[in-house]
């Protein structure tokens, strides 16, 4: 395939010089300007280093940086890809609203952009053709939409739940509303509230409508963030302050659930501390046994091992240099490789997982604005 070279990015893979891998996917990365949101697409190559390929616009606006350290969103699932990997849905914080992608060779065109049903919409959540939204402004919901065969979203009547968590807009992203994200088997939403510590589970019926009222469990650790379940259904759930109160660095932790019948949350790892700072996005990888996560105020990616019945144990509180203030991270299907976009260096940081979890370096590659709130990221 013809490589598109593109205004003097440079590509700094450790060990790979030049073109001549097979490609074996894609990397999508969200701008998140605010004049023009676009899509940063990426060449995968089976070794793992990454091309800029193109910038696709999302026909929305962005916010650009809101905070520092910067964390535009303050959310995790800005960008997600469906589980077929034929759509790539996206956030636009700056004018409500979000945009459909069709993915074909990795290549996006844009199909639908709709009404967000809120204000500031940060986080997106997919299962077959239910996509839900969490709106992070103001009081905060999450509203539904179905997808068609052709990729367009529709409203879904009925299916909008108030967050009540009384904030502004745009939100303040220590207390915001973080992610919302669906069990593995569809049947629950999760959504986590930073301000109020709680981790709230909606039940989605076969209609697709969400429970009038969540079961909430309050954290264990302090400011809950990102979170992923597992293929088994477990919560695991980042703390960017764990145990310590608001603002205190290198406290930070990640904690694991398991779901009771009732829809409430039972501890199984309490607040298992890394030493890093601000940690906030968390990942598992294909095998299930390690979790990733990215820690904003440390430049640091950390591993934990997950065993069978959910526990975490720290591996390596920092087992990869980033770029400046890393945020959203994503692993690729098969399991080989973890990405996450430094918003204030403006790069990509690229990483091979070895077999016992650790993380070898692949370098950086630029193509975001630097130190202007890049956010969200999506590996195949």
């Amino acid at each position: 395939m013809l490589r598109r070279l593109w205004m003097g990015v440079v590509l700094s893979i450790v060990g790979h010089v030049g073109v001549g891998h097979a490609e074996a996917g894609s990397v999508y990365a969200m701008t998140n300007s605010l004049e023009k949101n676009e899509i940063a697409v990426y060449d995968r190559a089976g070794d793992g280093r990454l091309e800029l390929r193109e910038y696709v616009a999302t026909g929305g606006h962005g916010v650009g940086n809101t905070t520092e350290p910067i964390d535009a969103l303050g959310s995790q699932g800005p960008l997600v890809m469906s589980p077929d990997h034929r759509w790539l849905f996206a956030v636009n914080a700056g004018s409500d609203e979000i945009s459909v992608f069709r993915v074909r060779a990795g290549s996006l065109t844009l199909v639908d952009k709709v009404r967000s049903g809120g204000q500031f919409p940060a986080s997106i959540a997919v299962h077959r053709q239910l996509v839900y939204v969490l709106n992070a402004g103001g009081e905060g919901n999450i509203t539904g939409f179905t997808r068609d065969h052709d990729g367009r979203l529709h409203a879904l009547a009925g299916s909008t739940r108030a967050l009540d968590v009384g904030g502004t807009n745009p939100p303040f992203f220590l207390v915001s509303p973080a992610q919302v994200g669906f069990n593995p088997s569809g049947d629950l939403l999760a959504v986590t509230i930073k301000g109020s510590n709680e981790l709230r589970l909606f039940s989605i019926g076969p209609d697709g409508q969400p429970s009038a009222s969540p079961v909430t469990t309050m954290s264990h650790g302090s400011t809950p963030f990102g979170f992923a379940f597992d293929q088994r259904g477990r919560l695991l759930v980042a703390e960017p302050f764990g145990n310590a109160s608001v603002g205190t660095p290198g406290a930070s932790a990640v904690s694991s659930y398991r779901v009771r019948p009732d829809g409430s949350l039972q501890l199984i790892s309490a607040s298992i501390e890394n030493g890093q700072s601000a940690t906030c996005w968390v990942g598992i990888d294909r095998s299930q046994r390690f979790a990733f996560t990215t820690n904003n105020g440390s430049d640091t990616v950390s591993v934990f091992a997950i065993d069978a019945a959910g526990n975490l144990n720290l591996l390596d509180a920092a087992a990869a240099r980033t770029g400046t203030a890393p945020v959203d991270l994503a692993l690729t299907p098969e399991g080989n490789f973890l990405y996450n976009v430094n918003a204030g260096s403006g790069t990509i940081s690229g990483y091979r997982i070895e077999a016992d979890g650790e993380l070898t370096p692949l370098g950086e590659v630029h193509g975001l604005p630097e130190d202007s709130g890049a956010v969200g990221i999506v590996a195949w």
